[in-house]
């Protein structure tokens, strides 16, 4: 019986895990274009951490994360010290 949960439970997760995956390519566009056109505009790039930061906690996205958390750094550094600070204390 524990067997069969654990498989059960083991199987959602690496299904929920590919479907976030799925999305990583449309959010890697958004925030390719959100840097190359040098956008801004602290509402739009934080609305995109907020989504990245909540994909981390699920182990996906990281890397997309990072580099626009570095690119916002050059715009709101007081904003990027928050998101590294909530991205810490994920670990």
């Amino acid at each position: 019986m524990e067997k069969d949960t654990f498989g059960e439970i083991a199987g959602l997760i690496k299904a929920f895990n590919a479907q976030l995956e799925q999305y990583m390519p449309a959010l890697e566009t958004e925030v390719e274009q959100i840097i190359t056109t040098c956008n801004t505009s602290n509402q739009i790039i934080e609305r995109y951490l907020d989504t990245l930061l909540s994909l981390t906690m699920h182990g996906t996205g990281d890397k997309l994360f990072v580099r626009l958390l570095e690119y916002y750094k050059t715009i709101d550094p007081e904003g990027t010290m928050f998101y590294w600070n909530e991205y810490d204390k994920q670990e």
